[in-house]
């Protein structure tokens, strides 16, 4: 980092909200992700305002979906690509609104990456001209639409109403306005399952409105069908009158016009079929369809009726519509865009490799295991010593909170012996004590928990190293939390064969309600850099004005070059460093050290060196 402090350091940042928001953050490597159970963040070493902006608000919304999103209910509705999408853009929506409404402040803080993106030109609105997939189109509809009626990100206005006109020319009317009433529903969402039942109603609704359209083509193939098959009998019909009226022609060429009708009427009788009526209706219409064509052909009428041009575009439209409905219901993972925050993971892991800091590996707090009989055994196995180590700092410290009394002209208590004075006219017999204030000082304890803790120190007791450094952390521990202006912690690492830690007192909790925590347990390596880096985080987290860091181990760092380069950086931001060797010297590595070669005499260094910080702050 620049100026190689922590105050404003990536890592301590992201830790200090994942611990706000109630998650697990892990800082470290040049990915972003998360695994359903903690987040990790590349460890940025540039003063980049925008890029941090970009991280808290991937930060923020990948702790809501931790801690709001049923991950079980997600993956059992993932059983096509359009339902997984659109369940995304709703589950998105519902636990960003509910992160809000816990954490207010989480609202600028996505809203800054909605800003960034637009700046940098990853927002963009498809456009009919790119013949984009309809899954695309709804899509952009559903992201910009909902994030700007919903959380309120009003950046997104214009783009919204953009994407809304698109939805509306690749549609059907129907489908549009029943998906508006369906998204009317999405700020009262309350759950996982919820989204996932208001998906599929949104599907339903697809195939109901491709089912009307595919019904409204046939409709209009049959009808086109019907008018072609009546067109082709009205010509033929038209030919065998002509025929007839031909043959009518010939016998009765010297009749006039009136006995022609007259004759015609009196042929008719009450037995003519209804055939012959309809042939002579289908000739009569036949007429008409050529005189069309004959005022077609002079030039004289339009060249299409109103009715068939509309029917015949209509036709057109419902089949294009049909169509772009059932692409949206057999859309592949191809077919539909990135999710919003998957823009944003890609973002956060694609910067130049030197950006990244690899001397950060803040490492995750894992729960502790519990035994309420080990660690009740623990606790009061350091009672009596820890009550004699607390009222000695005790007394201590308050003593040094006192200086020499001095004599002033003006006060409450009246010093006899002074009284003499009068007669001198020095009027100095009031005597004032000027009290200092608490110590004032967060002190964090870190416990080597390696492999190598296991070994007996006690072959009669059979007393392992762990044993003594744990009782040795909970007897002072005991002792300083009944001294007015100290904030102790413990914390025991690894966690298991990893470089996790296992806090066993956070800052501002009691040793005795979370005795069943402190129990012995070994496993894996030394990694003391990603320890410090967790410990640094937490007293940098707490309001008391001197940090301090013990550390007890018994060997080497698993990374010393790691280590000392947390160390420089501890030491650089005014944070304290004591080491304490347990048989091993740790001078290479810290200033302030001491080396114990007597297991026994654990406790009684351990409350020395916490009598001297005190005594000094």
């Amino acid at each position: 980092m620049r100026n190689n402090t922590l105050n404003n350091a990536f890592p301590i940042v992201a830790a200090a909200l994942g611990n706000k928001f109630g998650v697990k953050v892990r800082v470290g490597g040049q990915h972003a992700y998360t695994d359903g159970k903690s987040i990790n963040l590349p460890a940025y070493n540039f003063e980049d305002s925008s890029y941090k902006d970009v991280a808290w608000g991937y930060l923020a919304h990948e702790a809501a979906h931790l801690r709001f999103t049923d991950f079980a209910d997600f993956g059992n509705a993932a059983t096509s690509p359009i339902r997984k999408h659109i369940l995304n853009f709703l589950e998105d929506i519902r636990i960003e609104k509910q992160m809000q409404e816990t954490y207010p402040g989480t609202r600028r803080t996505t809203e800054k990456v909605v800003e960034h993106l637009i700046k940098t030109g990853d927002f963009k609105v498809v456009s009919q001209d790119q013949q984009v997939h309809p899954a695309a189109v709804l899509s952009q509809f559903l992201l910009f639409r909902l994030r700007n009626d919903v959380l309120g990100q009003n950046a997104l206005s214009s783009y919204a109403d953009t994407a809304e006109a698109l939805l509306e020319e690749t549609f059907p009317v129907g489908a549009v306005t029943r998906l508006a009433g369906l998204l009317s529903e999405v700020p009262n969402l309350d759950s996982t399952r919820a989204c996932v039942r208001l998906t599929d109603r949104i599907l339903r609704m697809i195939e109901e409105e491709q089912e009307k359209e595919q019904e409204r083509v046939r409709q209009q193939k049959q009808s086109q069908q019907q008018e072609s098959d009546d067109s082709s009998s009205q010509s033929q019909t038209a030919s065998g009158n002509s025929d007839q009226d031909d043959d009518s022609s010939d016998d009765d060429s010297q009749q006039d016009d009136s006995s022609q009708d007259d004759d015609s009427q009196s042929d008719q009788d009450d037995g003519q079929d209804q055939s012959q009526s309809q042939n002579s209706q289908s000739s009569n219409e036949g007429d008409d369809d050529n005189d069309q064509e004959d005022d077609q052909q002079a030039g004289q009428g339009n060249t299409q009726s109103a009715g068939s041009s509309n029917d015949q575009s209509q036709g057109q439209d419902s089949e294009q519509l049909a169509q772009a409905l059932a692409s949206v219901l057999s859309a592949g993972e191809d077919d539909v865009p990135d999710d919003l925050f998957e823009v944003v993971q890609a973002l956060l892991g694609s910067q130049p490799r030197n950006a990244y800091d690899s001397d950060i590996e803040m490492p995750l707090a894992m729960d502790p295991s519990r035994n309420s009989a080990a660690g009740n055994a623990v606790l009061n196995s350091v009672l009596n010593h820890s009550g004699k180590i607390r009222a000695s700092l005790q007394g201590l410290v308050q003593s040094s909170r006192y200086d020499r009394p001095v004599a002033k002209r003006s006060g409450n208590r009246i010093v006899g012996r002074k009284l003499s004075r009068l007669v001198q006219g020095d009027a100095r017999i009031f005597e004032r004590r000027f009290h200092h204030s608490a110590p004032n000082t967060a002190i964090h304890l870190l416990v080597d928990g390696s492999g190598s803790m296991s070994g007996v120190y006690d072959q009669q007791s059979k007393s392992r190293l762990i044993d003594i450094a744990i009782e040795s952390a909970v007897a002072l521990v005991l002792a300083l939390e009944g001294i007015s202006g100290v904030n102790p912690a413990v914390t025991r690492f690894p966690y298991g064969d990893t470089s996790n830690v296992v806090p066993l007192l956070k800052h501002g909790q009691k040793a005795r309600p979370n005795a069943a925590v402190f129990l012995p347990a070994t496993d894996g390596g030394t990694p003391l850099h990603s320890a410090l880096w967790y410990a640094a985080g937490s007293v940098l987290a707490t309001r008391e004005a001197r940090k301090v860091i013990i550390v007890l181990t018994d060997g080497e760092p698993d990374d010393r070059s790691l280590t000392k380069a947390i160390i420089n950086r501890c030491e650089a931001t005014g944070i304290e460093l004591v080491g304490i060797g347990i048989c091993h010297n740790v001078s290479h590595l810290f200033d302030n050290s001491i080396c114990i070669s007597n297991v026994s005499e654990l406790k009684t260094e351990l409350f020395r060196i916490s009598r001297d910080l005190l005594l000094t702050a």
